[in-house]
């Protein structure tokens, strides 16, 4: 696998060198949220939306996937059809449990979604919604804040940089066990849960086996290219791949089972090539 660098900072890709790009990266601002980033610490923010390769884009902040609120309007249209209000309700915990203390049982909520998209009626009150997890990829390597800071410092990345995205742990150990905490809650609903990633993510799982219906989907996966442009990368339109949850699990546990056959020959090639010690019961 080939190392990537940063990509974007602060909503700019590293070779903008434009008044507004400057402008952001001083205020430590988000494009994306139309605020202040506030990824890792919001004092010090790590501003680093992506890591590229040169020609693909590994997006690391999952705030990069709310560009111009296209993936909202992607979840509400797919949702609840065309020319509907919508409004997006971040970080909805979604699970009530009571913990006991010395008086008694106390309740709280666990199993915060990402964003409730909600259907508005004619009154602008919310009378449906659907979940939308939104996953970026983690890296590993050493710190990446060092390259950040010289960035920053010197308007470009000191050498030996490079990182190497770990899709494998972002949908292993980041991101299935989240599905599994939340989309029985929504099976159970009967409500849409959506999952973005962008095209390297998705290309990285293993084969997921689709449907070709939405009506019967319980995951839709919507999947963003970025292509890159003059100044920067631009999210493009979304391909929705729609599954059931069973077969997500399927795809996405460690490996496949063998055949209890194939079991049993593998216990006699090691009784024979190890020599194990026959015990009695």
């Amino acid at each position: 696998m080939s190392l990537y660098q940063i990509g974007e900072v602060f909503g700019h890709a590293v070779e903008d060198d434009s008044t507004l790009a400057r402008r952001n990266q001083a205020k430590r601002a988000c494009p994306f949220r139309g605020g202040p980033c506030t990824k890792g610490n919001i004092k010090d923010p790590l501003g680093i939306c992506s890591l590229t390769d040169g020609s693909r884009l590994a997006t690391v902040c999952p705030v990069r996937f709310i560009e111009g609120g296209r993936v909202f309007k992607d979840v509400g249209r797919l949702a609840f059809g065309s020319g509907v209000k919508i409004i997006a309700a971040p970080e909805v915990r979604i699970l009530r449990v009571t913990k006991l203390n010395d008086t008694g049982g106390r309740a709280h909520k666990i199993g915060k979604v990402d964003y409730l998209i909600a259907r508005l009626d004619s009154q602008r009150k919310p009378v449906d919604f659907a979940a939308l997890e939104v996953q970026a990829v983690y890296f590993s390597g050493a710190s990446v804040r060092g390259a950040f800071q010289h960035f920053l410092k010197y308007r470009k990345l000191p050498p030996g940089s490079g990182r190497r995205p770990d899709w494998r742990s972002s949908a292993q150990k980041r991101l299935m066990p989240q599905l599994s905490l939340k989309i029985p809650v929504f099976r159970r609903w009967g409500k849409k849960f959506f999952v973005a990633v962008d095209s390297n993510f998705y290309g990285s799982l293993p084969a997921i086996r689709t449907i070709p219906s939405f009506a019967n989907s319980e995951i839709t996966w919507l999947v963003y290219p970025f292509a890159r442009g003059t100044q920067g990368y631009a999210m493009g339109q979304a391909e929705a791949r729609f599954s059931t949850w069973d077969e997500v699990v399927t795809s996405l546990r460690e490996g496949e089972a063998p055949d209890p056959s194939e079991v049993i020959e593998e216990i006699q090639w090691k009784m024979e090539s190890a020599h194990l010690a026959v015990l009695t019961t």
